[in-house]
């Protein structure tokens, strides 16, 4: 509604600049990294990225979130650990908690950090895997990496998923009468993320910005509560949002009530279009007059890396997720095309060595 994406490759936005979106995987295959990080997944696509990357890692750490519950899951988690050792000298799953136990496992990857910097003598070049993290601790990761200067550097690659839509409507409709979606089960709660909290507590009023993802249903009431005066929301333009009439009944209500909000705008932006997300995103903040900007970062990975971008450079932007009672084991295959980003510390020289 007015505002178009800027089709750019690099954006420097306070201290860090951020490049993207290659598919050319040339610049991570060359580069010296402190660390590589990735998470084990029961999806299938949780490999894919560092298949593609076809190096030796010297040094790769894998969180290994608690799945004790399902032994499915950790048949499958085990089963990449087997393949992903093949690419590094040395392999260390991390192991943590359940993925819902937030505050237990930020302090154990603070822990992990901070005895890397202490280790190195200086901020760290870090490769994430973000295929198969969850938004909220790849949030933290951003928040720890830059707000307390752990990293000079945080490529990024992400492995895009391929989504059957014939699942994806078969999972809504026995999920229709329960408080479950395609991905999770169970109410959803908000998690505030560390670091990216508004410098006002307790505002007067408040402004919402969303990354919306294919959980129309779970997404309204949870937008609702937070009672937004402006909203704004961000659509992957290649997702079945676009396309209401081949949602369930149920998701095409939904998102016609959201779009019928007062003062609302939507944008449609590319899934690997982190700069025009950041951009977007910024400049909806420059527009607020409102005490605090409350983003959701409910969508895909990509549009919550590029949240937790945007509220480096913006004071009064916190950032939101949603923690459900569990995540459903859903398998998403890759779908062949694998993405990278950069961003560095413009300030620290160690962000440029090789």
């Amino acid at each position: 509604m007015g505002w178009q994406s800027v089709n750019e490759q690099a954006f420097a936005s306070a201290n860090v600049l951020l490049r993207q979106s290659s598919v050319d995987l040339g610049f991570f295959r060359d580069r010296e990294y402190d660390l590589v990080l990735s998470t084990l997944s029961w999806e299938q696509r949780g490999t894919a990225a560092l298949k593609r990357l076809g190096r030796e890692i010297d040094e790769l750490c894998l969180l290994r979130f608690n799945s004790s519950m399902n032994p499915a899951a950790n048949q499958r988690k085990d089963e990449q650990l087997k393949l992903l050792s093949k690419y590094s000298k040395c392999c260390i799953p991390v192991e943590l908690d359940s993925s819902t136990s937030f505050s237990s496992n930020m302090q154990r990857i603070d822990d992990l950090l901070q005895e890397k910097v202490v280790s190195k003598k200086r901020p760290l070049r870090i490769l994430c895997d973000i295929t198969c993290i969850p938004k909220s601790y790849l949030l933290l990761l951003i928040g720890l990496g830059f707000r307390k200067n752990y990293f000079a550097r945080l490529d990024c690659l992400y492995a895009e998923g391929q989504y059957p839509l014939g699942k994806q409507h078969e999972a809504s409709a026995s999920l229709a009468n329960t408080t479950g979606s395609i991905t999770s089960e169970g109410v959803w709660e908000s998690l505030p993320i560390p670091f990216f909290e508004s410098e006002s507590t307790i505002p007067n009023h408040r402004d919402v910005l969303v990354t919306l993802g294919g959980e129309v249903g779970l997404t309204l009431p949870f937008i609702e509560k937070y009672e937004p005066r402006r909203l704004g929301l961000v659509m992957i333009s290649e997702s079945e949002v676009q396309t209401p009439s081949r949602l369930p009944k149920s998701e095409q209500y939904a998102l016609s009530e959201l779009q019928g909000e007062p003062n609302v705008e939507r944008v449609n932006l590319s899934l690997t279009d982190v700069i025009g997300t950041v951009r977007y995103s910024i400049d909806f903040c420059k527009k607020s007059s409102a005490d605090t900007i409350t983003a959701l970062a409910i969508g895909s990975k990509t549009h919550a890396l590029a949240l937790g971008i945007a509220a480096l450079s913006q004071p009064r932007m916190e950032i939101i997720c949603r923690i459900p009672t569990r995540y459903t084991t859903l398998d998403v295959e890759a779908n062949g095309r694998v993405v990278g980003f950069e961003i560095e510390d413009r300030f620290e020289p160690n962000a440029y060595l090789s």
